[in-house]
């Protein structure tokens, strides 16, 4: 995803913590048609809900240059979103910024089965912004919920921070927001190092205190590297639970990469006390940033000195079941997850190695073998009562 400078500092110290714990664990819409919302408080009365990650690289702007040009070269042509074209000469043009865009790929999450997606958030004016407007402005927007993940809100200057508070407060309201907990606003939090290592309490604190006077109970998810030391720092800063946007992990396969996210992730989060939403990933692999790298991650250890591996291309059915572990986790351990989510990395972390989302192909018929798969998972959940705010 694109973080801003600095990002790669927090990211190469996810990288060192999940080798070691790879490590050790190898060893032993305008609203048409509403959904109802539901009043639940565990677990245990209705299915997990499911929800993918959106970085929205692919609407315009610079961004879309630099990954036009990351995955540019033709042997990370298999990548590109479905919507991206190929050119006669092999370069590349990505554009999603039509409305169709958005409305088509509403259609594919919600064909799926998939409960929402988790937007990172940036500030309104950025085009990294354009997706969230664009499914907000679709009339095809009550088949999928949505919720934030505050990122880039925390690192906007002083004269800024009011109005983009504000604004993420206002998303909390709209119709579609997802809920857990029998009402409350699911907010994911993946903070940037742009405080150099600090949490930003000041602005957190903020955040929490007009949410409340503004008569929400959001339920705050930390995203961070290591669930059982995150949680009893997170709680003493207002979270109700932990979670991770990714694990960055070099194993030389697929398997091992999910099977190192269960253990060191999963596992280690059913602790005593420790509330989790657990990570399903669909991949980690990052060459295409070695060979282009980014203006944001330049300097980076995994650029400078790539790593022996990167975890093979996932197959549909290695993804699906991984989700299908995830959904039996979640009800194996409704204390630790007791919101009853899942969150998956990612619907369209193309360049990262992260998607779900179909892919473009030569013959212009959109590859949906990841969607697919996940669907037959997922098969029956969207008749099952949802926690939505849908109205």
């Amino acid at each position: 995803m694109k973080k801003i400078p600095l990002f790669t500092a927090a990211m190469m110290i996810g990288l060192a913590v999940c080798a070691a714990q790879d490590a050790e664990n190898l060893k032993d819409a305008s609203v048409s048609e509403a959904k109802p919302a539901v009043a639940s408080s565990s677990t245990e009365s209705q299915p997990p809900i499911v929800g993918a990650i959106r970085w929205d690289a692919w609407t315009g702007g610079k961004v879309t240059k630099v990954v036009e040009k990351t995955l540019g070269p033709q042997k990370y042509h298999f990548r590109l979103p479905w919507f991206a074209e190929v050119a006669s000469d092999g370069s590349v043009r990505i554009d999603g910024s039509p409305q169709t865009v958005m409305d088509q790929e509403i259609a594919f999450a919600a064909d799926a089965g998939l409960d929402y997606w988790a937007f990172v958030l940036y500030r309104e004016k950025d085009p990294m912004s354009d997706a969230l407007r664009s499914y907000l402005q679709s009339k095809a927007r009550n088949q999928l919920d949505f919720c934030v993940i505050l990122h880039n809100s925390f690192t906007v200057p002083d004269e800024e921070w009011p109005l983009e508070r504000d604004r993420a407060l206002a998303l909390l309201k709209e119709p579609g927001y997802q809920t857990v907990l029998g009402g409350r606003p699911l907010v994911y939090t993946f903070i940037d190092p742009a405080f150099k290592g600090s949490f930003p309490e000041k602005r957190f604190a903020e955040f929490q205190r007009v949410a409340k006077e503004a008569g929400l109970n959001p339920y705050y998810v930390f995203m961070g590297w290591s669930p059982e030391k995150d949680f009893p720092k997170a709680q003493a800063k207002g979270f109700d639970a932990v979670s991770n946007y990714a694990r960055a992990a070099n194993p030389a396969t697929f398997a091992e990469l999910s099977a190192g996210t269960e253990a060191a992730f999963w596992q280690k989060a059913t602790g005593e006390g420790t509330r989790y939403v657990p990570l399903v990933t669909a991949g980690w692999d990052k060459q295409p940033r070695v060979d282009n790298p980014v203006a944001w991650e330049k300097g980076s250890d995994y650029v400078k000195n790539p790593p022996a591996f990167w975890p093979s291309t996932a197959k549909p059915e290695e993804i699906a079941a991984h989700l299908e572990r995830a959904l039996k986790f979640v009800k194996e351990n409704p204390e630790t997850c007791e919101a009853g989510a899942i969150i998956i990395y990612a619907w369209n972390e193309y360049d990262e190695g992260g998607w779900i989302a179909p892919t473009w192909t030569p013959s212009g018929k959109p590859d949906t073998g990841r969607l697919d798969a996940i669907g037959r998972v997922l098969k029956g959940k969207a008749e099952a009562p949802q926690n939505s705010t849908q109205n």
